[in-house]
């Protein structure tokens, strides 16, 4: 009998809920990879320094993607060009 894998379904980051499992081991959650940009931290090393996660751990390879979608969107709305929400979006962030 064929052992088969299957491929881990792709995490459209941008929509998916804020209670969304990054690394289910050490519960962190997309709402704390928030989180920690809104504290100050962007790069995907310095966000897993500050949650405690090592890059042995499940789900930290998706940091990155987090980071790629959700940095741009917070600092454009820390510094006032963004129009807080993609509905009534005027483009300024890219998103």
């Amino acid at each position: 009998m064929e052992e088969r894998v299957l491929e881990q379904e792709k995490i459209d980051w941008g929509r998916a809920p804020a209670d969304t499992p990054v690394c289910v081991e050490k519960e962190i959650y997309l709402r704390d990879i928030v989180q920690t940009i809104l504290d100050g931290f962007e790069t995907p090393e310095d966000v897993m320094s500050e949650l405690s996660l090592t890059a042995d751990d499940a789900g930290t390879e998706e940091i990155p993607a987090i980071l790629e979608i959700f940095v741009p969107v917070i600092n454009a709305w820390k510094s006032g060009s963004c129009g807080m929400g993609c509905a009534g979006c005027t483009g300024s962030c890219g998103g």
